[in-house]
Formats: structure tokens, C-alpha cells, sequence
């Protein structure tokens, strides 16, 4: 019997598998297309492997509900420090993903839910032919809009077709020196309520290369980030 359980930071929702005993060797990437389907199964952005690590508290494998492969996920990561925590206390955990080892501090915690702080570490900028790139350990496409007055689907899927691997990508409208909105068309799961590692994307960009605040509040579809840069 597969046990697993359910959670959400900011409307991303994962499946999450604690297999740091090595209990399951199922094939986690068609159980993430199988279980992600909405209204037909469990439904969810992606599926989360909770893993054992060497040198950290756990190591995550994550994956989109395409069954793609994702190098990490700053909400999924932000869900597992609080699952993490509900079982050791420790409000300070690190959480290895593919990419790089992400530092956890719980601030505040409800009776089912918290408040979690996660260290990106360092960003890079660069195009990849007219695109603007930002890497926070996954890569993501910005566009810069006036309104969002058009298709997020049909563009986000013709904007992947650019990238051999597909893309995240953020359309961004800033508001004004310290706010933004922000829609999301994720790599492997489509349209999502909001993107953890994007909203950092965009903040970084925002503040390099727009010159906003380094304190910025991000405005997603229900829910909002507030992200600061640290140089």
C-alpha cells in the first residue's frame, strides 16, 4: 500500500512520498503522470519524493505532473521543511535537491500550517536568443507585459518550444517600485497558481535589471510572495 499525503504552499499542490526508509522503488516519474490527473485521480501539480541524504535532512525528488523531471521547486521545498518539522522540531533544516542544498527556517507555525523561510542562494541573468533567463536552480523565461490580456496557455506552450527541455515561464507586470503581478505557466504542469522559485526569479530581475526595491511583493493568482535580495 502506497501511503502519501497532500499539501500546498501559496496553491502549488504536491503529492508528497516519504521514502526515506527506502520503502517504495516504484517508478516515481509515471506515478506523477498517473496521480497528478485532476478530476480523474488525486490531481496536483507534481509529485515529491521525500529521500534519504547523506548530508543533509532529506533530499527531494521532484516531479512535474507530466511525469518530467524538475531540479527543484521553492514551495514543494518550503512543504517538506514544515513536514520535516512536524516530526524533529527543528526549524532549521536543509533540503538537498538536484541542483543545490537549500537552507529552511520555519518562522511561525498554526496548528496545520506555517510560515516557511527558504534560502535561494544565488541567481544568474542571461539570454538565451531574445529571451531574458534568470537561474535560481531551475531556469525560467520572463516576459515583461503591459496587461495580461491574452492567451497564458498558448503563449507559455509556444514560448517552451524555444527550449529543448521546455521552460517556466513568469509574465510579469510591475505596478509599481516594489510590487509586481505575476502569471506562471510552469514546465511540465502548465498554469499554476504560483511558482516559489519564480517569484524569486522575478524579483531578482526586478531589482537588477528594472531597479526596483530589493524588498518586492509579488502578486500571484490568489496568494502573494514577499521576496527580499541579498547581495
Amino acid at each position: 500500500m502506497l501511503k502519501f499525503f497532500k499539501m500546498q504552499g501559496l496553491g502549488n499542490d504536491y503529492i508528497f512520498i516519504d521514502n526515506m526508509t527506502n520503502e517504495y522503488s516504484y517508478d516515481f516519474s509515471l506515478l506523477a503522470k498517473k496521480l497528478s490527473r485532476r478530476s480523474f485521480c488525486i490531481g496536483s501539480d507534481g509529485l515529491v519524493e521525500i529521500a534519504q541524504s547523506q548530508t543533509c535532512d532529506c533530499k527531494i525528488n521532484i516531479f512535474n505532473s507530466d511525469g518530467t523531471k524538475a531540479t527543484m521547486c521553492g514551495n514543494a521545498t518550503r512543504c517538506v521543511a514544515f513536514y520535516l518539522y512536524q516530526k524533529t522540531h527543528k526549524k532549521k533544516l536543509t533540503i538537498q535537491s538536484d541542483k543545490k542544498t537549500l537552507i529552511c527556517k520555519i518562522l511561525k507555525v498554526n496548528s496545520n500550517s506555517a510560515i516557511v523561510q527558504v534560502d535561494m542562494g544565488e541567481a544568474n541573468i542571461y539570454k538565451v536568443k531574445d529571451f531574458d533567463i534568470v537561474d535560481v536552480g531551475n531556469k525560467h523565461c520572463l516576459q515583461f507585459v503591459d496587461s495580461f490580456n491574452f492567451n497564458i496557455k498558448k503563449l507559455g506552450k509556444n514560448i517552451n518550444q524555444n527550449f529543448v527541455d521546455g521552460i517556466n515561464v513568469e509574465f510579469v507586470k510591475v505596478l509599481s517600485s516594489n510590487k509586481v503581478r505575476v502569471k506562471v505557466f510552469e514546465r511540465g504542469s502548465g498554469i499554476t497558481k504560483a511558482c516559489g522559485s519564480g517569484a524569486c526569479a522575478v524579483a531578482y530581475y526586478c531589482n537588477k535589471i528594472k531597479k526596483l526595491n530589493k524588498k518586492i511583493k509579488i502578486i500571484l493568482i490568489n496568494f502573494f510572495n514577499h521576496i527580499q535580495i541579498f547581495n
